[in-house]
């Protein structure tokens, strides 16, 4: 296994073959989405949290994303990183800009109640970005393929 890992054509031969459910939504695509929100939002609210538990939450969603992405990769064979770059960068960088912002705001809000707000705001930023990330990712592959 980890000589295909190393070589391009097996790499490539592993490509092809998933290729062509790129552009059809997987099971579970919205799961994904959802559950990623959920995760954020949390992690979000989290930072408004007496410590020690705004760092446990923080460090066990570092921990579980790694997870859930090789949980997808297990499950359907492929996973885009949201930095590719190109058409779906603006809407990674409107993403992490929500994160972040609504982050700071929970970190520094002087009640749990706005904390929990931010994080509410952020699994819904969250969320739909995930969705429209992959349709803006469809699209892009939909074009590139006729052209």
């Amino acid at each position: 296994m980890e000589s295909e890992r190393n070589d391009p054509h097996a790499s490539l031969a592993r490509l092809d073959a998933v290729a062509t459910t790129y552009t059809d939504a997987p099971r579970g695509e919205g799961w994904y989405h959802l559950a990623l929100g959920l995760g954020a939002g949390v992690f979000t609210a989290s930072q408004g949290f007496p410590q020690p538990w705004a760092l446990i939450v923080a460090v066990g969603f570092v921990v579980l994303i790694p997870l859930f992405i090789a949980w997808w990769r297990r499950t359907h064979g492929w996973w885009v990183s949201g930095y590719t770059g190109g058409a779906t960068l603006w809407v990674t960088g409107v993403m992490l800009v929500a994160l972040v912002s609504t982050a700071l705001w929970s970190y520094l809000a002087s009640d749990i109640g706005i904390s929990i707000a931010a994080g509410a705001i952020a699994c819904i930023a969250v969320t739909a970005s995930g969705f429209v990330w992959m349709r803006v990712w469809r699209r892009r592959l939909e074009t590139q393929g006729t052209a």
